[in-house]
């Protein structure tokens, strides 16, 4: 269990990153974009399929994997109309993922290329070390499916996940994503280093 002090930093941590991606956001889709984060943790693998909403809610999700000394996989998640409405925000035109093109696929995968180097670039920064990315994917699944194959496909080090529940506004409407991290190879530990004040 993490202390209020704790928590506040990985919250910061979420604001910096939300930070990054709302302005990232805003210059490509040419519209304010804000993005709060209501609250930032560690958590239990186990849980993050109820958090985003139950296993079986169908998701559009963005992964980047990230090497060097802090690896792992980070993975944002969105119910499926609201990665349609940023898309359709974006190309002008009404998108849905059932009826994708290649300009609507084109741009939700650069909208997950921002996000995701958004919140890597502000991981980096506050452990102060550099990562390297790796040019992030993208799927339409269950939010369980989509838990389970990162968490086979990284094979973290423990039970536990830096989890970041946002909120989106972009043209008066609201959107809930959720921010993953799942560390590996001890980059947990320096985490917990650098909560604790010793990164």
């Amino acid at each position: 269990m993490l202390s209020e002090f704790e928590q506040d930093l990985l919250k910061e941590l979420g604001n910096i990153g939300s930070g990054h991606a709302a302005t990232a956001l805003s210059t490509l889709l040419a519209k304010p974009v804000n993005i709060t984060v209501s609250s930032a943790e560690m958590e239990p693998i186990t849980y993050l399929p109820e958090r985003v909403g139950g296993p079986e809610r169908h998701v559009a999700s963005v992964l980047l994997e990230l090497g060097g000394d802090i690896s792992g996989m980070i993975l944002i998640l969105f119910p499926v109309d609201d990665a349609e409405t940023m898309v359709t925000s974006l190309i002008g035109t009404p998108f849905t993922f059932a009826a994708a093109d290649e300009l609507g696929q084109s741009a939700w995968e650069e909208i997950g290329n921002i996000m995701s180097g958004a919140y890597a670039r502000a991981l980096s920064d506050w452990l102060m070390t550099p990562i390297m990315i790796q040019v992030p994917a993208t799927a339409i699944d269950m939010a369980g499916s989509i838990v389970e194959f990162v968490v086979t496909s990284v094979q973290p080090e423990e039970d536990a996940a830096l989890y970041i529940d946002t909120t989106f506004l972009i043209d008066d409407k609201v959107s809930a994503g959720h921010v993953l991290f799942l560390p590996t190879h001890g980059s947990l530990k320096q985490i917990e280093r650098r909560l604790l004040g010793h990164g």
